[in-house]
């Protein structure tokens, strides 16, 4: 795993990237080795797999019936916690497959897998490892077969870091960000059916790596962050409508429920640009944390989180006046972050400390913390790092 590295060897937003993308270098470039050092390394802590030691305690936590999903691009694995109580009910591996040539039922550890998106009871992965995205049925889940559990694996384009779901749950834009460095890019936006889990049409981007997308309500248009700027396509078409640029190498990207907004993580500036859907022009700037990543907004339109990093904090921006209402502490680097389907609460991932957090959107107030590591014990989930959630009112298996 590549450390983080200080600011003042190159931009902050630049390290930020490089630990998400570590994992997933070390092992391809590592072979078969780091393979069998991996899955050493799942055995361990899978031996403690569906035992009462194995789950989360985090006694104050509480919280809506459902379950959080949590991508650990550092284990190559998600969580399964249980939202009324904070308890990871099982630790999956993702992205496996089978390693070639040894004729054995052996499995490469390489999934890395960074982001993640739930429809119904169907969760996605962008596995950056293996560059493809893993499907696996929430519901099927089981306990005991917390190593292989039932998936699909799609290839897709080189290195996927993110992905979305449309709206009505036909398709499946990939971010394939590419490698790190070398041109061309090799960036693009993979496209996939979920009838058939396949790629139905490749959009190219040479000179550019998408990073994040999201569509508008009626998923007419799709929005991607690049290191260019803002990509807004046509989904009906498939065809690039404009890009906007001058954001400061953005990241995040959602749209208010009336479609009528677009909010970007300006992570140069330590700003939210607030960009006007109908001209696809900047209105707004908020000025947020430092090194702002992912962000969310709340089901009424009225909040806005935003993930702020490396000020180890949460901005709470109310819609309205685009001004930051509240900063929420948060140590542990926060990146990733989403809300529960009733709205009442936010869950943030650390990722350096490996720690979800979850507060309580009615007034800020923290519910509760616990590591992403089996036993919830201090440092258990160093290096893990939750990169993603998804939340569903749907409680897993094993609940």
């Amino acid at each position: 795993m590549a450390s983080r590295e200080s600011s003042n060897s190159r931009p902050a937003w630049a390290s930020r990237r490089v630990i998400m993308a570590g994992t997933a270098a070390v092992v391809l470039a590592a072979g078969g080795g780091t393979a069998a050092a991996l899955a050493a390394h799942h055995s361990v802590a899978d031996k403690h797999a569906g035992t009462s030691t194995a789950r989360l305690a985090a006694a104050t936590c509480t919280g809506p019936a459902g379950a959080a999903y949590v991508a650990l691009a550092g284990y190559q694995a998600f969580n399964a916690v249980d939202t009324a109580n904070c308890k990871l009910i099982q630790q999956y591996n993702v992205g496996d497959r089978l390693v070639p040539g040894t004729g054995t039922t052996d499995f490469n550890y390489d999934s890395t897998d960074e982001g993640v998106a739930i429809s119904g009871d169907t969760l996605y992965f962008a596995d950056t490892g293996n560059n493809t995205v893993a499907v696996i049925n929430a519901a099927n889940l089981q306990v005991s077969n917390y190593e292989n559990p039932a998936e699909t694996l799609i290839p897709v384009g080189q290195d996927p870091e993110s992905l979305a779901v449309t709206p009505d749950g036909s398709g499946v834009w990939v971010a394939d960000t590419g490698p790190q460095t070398g041109l061309p890019s090799l960036g693009g936006i993979s496209v996939i059916s979920t009838a058939t889990d396949t790629v139905t049409s490749t959009l190219t981007l040479p000179t550019t790596d998408p990073r994040a997308i999201a569509f508008s309500p009626s998923g007419a248009t799709a929005y991607v962050t690049t290191s260019d700027g803002l990509y807004v396509y046509n989904t009906a078409t498939l065809k690039l409508v404009t890009v906007i640029p001058g954001l400061g190498n953005p990241e995040g990207v959602a749209v208010s429920p009336d479609g009528k907004t677009v909010y970007v993580t300006n992570t140069t500036q330590g700003l939210v640009d607030v960009i006007s859907a109908a001209t696809n022009q900047v209105t707004h700037t908020i000025q947020v944390g430092q090194l702002p990543w992912q962000l969310v907004i709340s089901a009424n339109g009225h909040t806005i989180y935003v993930a702020d990093g490396d000020s180890n904090a949460i901005s709470v921006i109310a819609a309205a006046s685009d001004t930051v209402t509240n900063t929420i502490s948060d140590a542990g680097d926060p990146v990733s972050l989403a809300l529960t389907p009733d709205g009442s609460q936010l869950w943030v991932g650390g990722l350096t400390s490996g720690i979800l957090t979850v507060f309580d959107t009615a007034n800020d107030s923290l519910v509760g913390s616990f590591n992403v590591g089996y036993g919830g014990k201090p440092n258990s989930g160093d290096g893990d790092e939750p990169t993603g959630i998804a939340l569903t009112s749907t409680p897993t298996p094993g609940s």
